[in-house]
């Protein structure tokens, strides 16, 4: 499992392109529409606030924790990994398949500044939890306004 931090600003051009794709996604439910023209599965989640943290819980089983990408770039959490898929071992006749195999991804928006260095993420049992610490306000000393050195 890797949180990475980033601190760059978005590129407008980007935003607008993942605005699309959840637009795309929203319209035809059930597919959800990779980067690139591939499609992937979006697992199912849960994003709630606590006084001191964002948590998110996604449900993705048959995954080991190497398997799973966590990363915060700016205000967003993009969790991605891919599932493997057993049937390409043995030919068999399914009588109901609704268990997506395959690459998935989701993209999470993070409402509000985050300390990235305190984030935690932990997979068990099939879910996976990342809780996103809410940064700390700093209070910036001997701020200078005016040229001659006045307050």
């Amino acid at each position: 499992m890797i949180v990475v931090r980033r601190s760059r600003p978005r590129d407008p051009e980007r935003v607008q392109q993942e605005m699309e794709a959840v637009f795309r996604t929203l319209l035809a439910p059930g597919r959800a529409v990779a980067r690139g023209g591939g499609s992937r599965w979006r697992p199912p989640i849960e994003v709630f606030e606590t006084a001191d943290a964002l948590v998110v819980r996604a449900e993705i089983a048959g995954m080991d924790e190497g398997q799973l990408e966590v990363v915060i770039d700016g205000d967003l959490l993009s969790i991605r990994g891919e599932r493997p898929d057993p049937r390409q071992s043995e030919p068999r006749s399914y009588h109901e398949a609704r268990i997506p195999y395959g690459a998935f991804g989701a993209e999470i928006y993070v409402p509000f500044a985050v300390d990235a260095d305190r984030a935690d993420a932990e997979y068990r049992d099939g879910f996976l939890r990342i809780v996103l610490p809410r940064a700390t306000a700093r209070t910036i000393i001997g701020l200078q306004t005016a040229s001659d050195g006045r307050r």
